[in-house]
């Protein structure tokens, strides 16, 4: 049996739970850390307020023993309301006392703030002359009333994210907690004596200082390190639950475990990156006796202290010293690839082994991993302000399919999604026989419309992009490639075994350079043709030469070859969403930098000069739909016919 009508016969029972999960998730409400963290600002609010009023009516009695009372009152309350709205979320299988600042340091980052405002207050005042006295307390009770305010706006509003007039109800009761206090303001400095030295001015802004404060630590969780790159580990066999679902998180073995990355930065910013590294779909590509020269064509494991580590990758959009880079001080977390999947597969397969009989067996847990780590981000995570969503080849596809649920995640927030050297150049024979056994279509976002039929109807990335575009315009979408994306690895390496009979042709990445680069080219522009008549919020990128992704090297930031914008400039354009974010085509496209991936009998060429046909041969002529790649000293360049 071929092993795409194993991947069709394995999962009736798959595609109907995950049906069923997708519409649960659609129709999940709050999720648990909102709940929680709207309850412990509502507790900060409460704390503020009684805090500031316990202050105020010792202005006017000074009695120290009811003011420890009260203050004693509100600190037990305090501590009950943040109990009580950790317990309900632990009971939720959420652990909200990492979300958020710990009770101790919210009391004192209160304290602190009432403390500030008390005492700026009361300069100036005779707190024993009664007009003075009475000022004093009204003016700290307009203060603890604004404060209250500031922070349950802010608390329904984390508890509503995503309904209908979220964000306008929360501003609007900000506006007017703020219009309050400025009367209030007026009428006790006006009313009678009141020489206060405060300025209502600066008290406003401390008041608005702690709201900030008590919002970022909330939403932004403190207890992500944010000098390095923290690991998250999960050993098999595990069950997470998230959204009605059990998660079994594991690498392609089934034993391994998964591991990914996070970093906390000092901005309310989140990157999504998904990490790549091949893709398997049968019992050759999975690394069987046919293949074992190669092994399997993907990373099966996480190596958490060596190169999938992100704090060992240090250039590019990776090098967080960088000052020109746009995501420096972002959070991140980095979504590490060990199924082979392209990070949405959901199956497990026992691939035939025709050399031996013994089957290959294989987890495509890469949607489950994925949605580990985005139960992860968005419970320590809770509203970026922006979200900016990619990843590398197969995580390339992980960004551009994943981001849709992510949307789901942050609704408040703006997204961006970008698939670096994923463009979705593949054969016929793959989608029809192949693409069914990580069964990918299974996770597809259903309500969406166009994104089943781009799958059923064999249009591919075109149309998918096209669907999703549509159905989310205020995000802005975009692919990046090189126009050759060569090696074994890189998008003609795949797409050379998709298209080539024979295993001794894989290696031949460049046996399919033309052919591909005709076929990227033409779904690029279709892709901008068809978003451009609609929400025009798709651009492309295709610098010269061959080189496999860019996220992670230097040339982001230098590479102006064949007249290109800077990709770091691209980037730019692409966060802020100007008009001057544009189409980018280098001309010429067939230069190759330093250390691009060319044909291997060329790099040996003793005089930096030959030319290949489908055999390799050095000096044949080139098959018509092959190129030739001329060598010299300083460049490479691909001249197709």
């Amino acid at each position: 049996m071929r092993t795409g009508e194993i991947g069709v016969k394995l999962t009736a029972c798959i595609i109907t739970i995950v049906a069923i999960w997708s519409a649960q998730q659609a129709r999940a409400g709050v999720y648990p850390t909102n709940t929680c963290v709207s309850g412990k600002m509502t507790a900060a609010a409460a704390y503020c307020q009684s805090a500031l009023k316990a202050w105020s009516i010792w202005d006017k009695n000074q009695d120290n023993v009811k003011r420890a009372e009260a203050l004693g009152k509100a600190v037990t309350k305090l501590g009950e309301s943040w109990t009580k709205a950790e317990t309900k979320a632990t009971d939720k299988d959420v652990d909200c006392a990492q979300t958020t600042l710990s009770l101790t340091d919210l009391q004192a980052l209160v304290d602190a703030a009432v403390a500030d405002v008390k005492d700026e207050i009361n300069t100036g005042l005779d707190l024993g002359d009664k007009d003075h006295a009475t000022c004093g307390k009204k003016l700290l009770n307009a203060a603890a009333k604004k404060c209250a305010g500031l922070l349950k706006a802010e608390a329904k509003y984390i508890k509503k994210l995503g309904k209908n007039m979220a964000a306008t109800t929360r501003d609007a009761e900000k506006t007017k907690a703020r219009g309050l206090f400025t009367e209030s303001w007026s009428k006790a400095t006006t009313a009678k004596a009141c020489p206060t030295t405060a300025d209502r001015g600066e008290i406003e802004s401390k008041i608005d200082d702690l709201n900030d404060q008590v919002v970022m630590d909330t939403t932004v969780s403190p207890n992500v390190d944010n000098t390095q790159f923290t690991t998250i580990t999960i050993t098999p066999p595990a069950s997470i639950p998230y959204l009605g679902k059990s998660l079994e998180p594991v690498c392609k073995d089934g034993s391994s475990p998964y591991s990914f990355f996070v970093k906390r930065g000092s901005v309310n910013k989140l990157l999504m990156y998904y990490q790549g590294g091949g893709a398997c779909w049968d019992e050759v590509t999975c690394g069987g006796t046919f293949l074992t020269s190669y092994q399997a064509l993907c990373d099966t494991t996480v190596n958490t202290s060596g190169s999938d580590n992100p704090n060992n990758q240090v250039s590019g959009f990776a090098d967080r010293t960088n000052p020109d880079n746009p995501f420096k001080d972002w959070n991140i977390v980095f979504v590490s690839y060990c199924s082979c999947d392209i990070h949405y597969g959901d199956a497990v397969q026992d691939y035939d082994n025709y050399n031996d009989g013994t089957p290959i067996h294989v987890v495509h847990h890469g949607f489950q991993n994925a949605k580990v780590a985005e139960k992860w981000a968005r419970e320590h995570f809770v509203n970026p302000e922006m979200v900016f969503v990619t990843g590398s080849s197969a995580g390339s596809y992980g960004a551009l399919f994943n981001a849709p649920l992510l949307h789901r995640v942050w609704p408040e927030s703006q997204f961006r999604v970008l698939g670096d050297a994923g463009n979705g150049v593949i054969t016929t024979y793959f989608l029809q026989h192949e693409f069914s056994n990580w069964n990918f279509k299974g996770n597809l976002p259903k309500d969406i419309p166009g994104v089943i039929e781009s799958i059923d109807g064999g249009t591919g990335m075109v149309a998918y992009i096209e669907a999703v575009a549509a159905y989310f315009p205020n995000t802005n979408w975009a692919h990046y490639s090189t126009a050759y994306d060569g090696s074994m690895g890189g998008q003609t390496g795949f797409y050379n075994v998709m298209a080539q009979p024979s295993i001794a042709h894989w290696p031949n990445w460049w046996e399919s350079s033309c052919d591909w680069n005709e076929i990227m080219v033409q779904q690029a522009g279709d892709t901008y043709t068809a978003v451009a008549a609609g929400t025009n919020n798709y651009r492309y990128y295709i610098g010269t030469g061959s080189r496999h992704t860019m996220w992670g090297s230097d040339k982001v930031y230098t590479d102006a070859t064949g007249g290109v914008q800077l990709i770091v400039d691209w980037i730019n354009d692409m966060l802020t969403g100007g008009p001057a974010w544009g189409n980018v085509q280098a001309s010429p496209f067939n230069v190759l930098l330093p250390g691009d991936p060319s044909p291997g009998h060329c790099s040996n060429d003793a005089n930096k000069s030959c030319q290949f046909d489908a055999d390799c041969g050095v000096g044949n002529t080139c098959s018509p739909q092959l190129a030739p790649f001329e060598v010299d000293v300083d460049h490479v360049e691909v001249n197709c016919p």
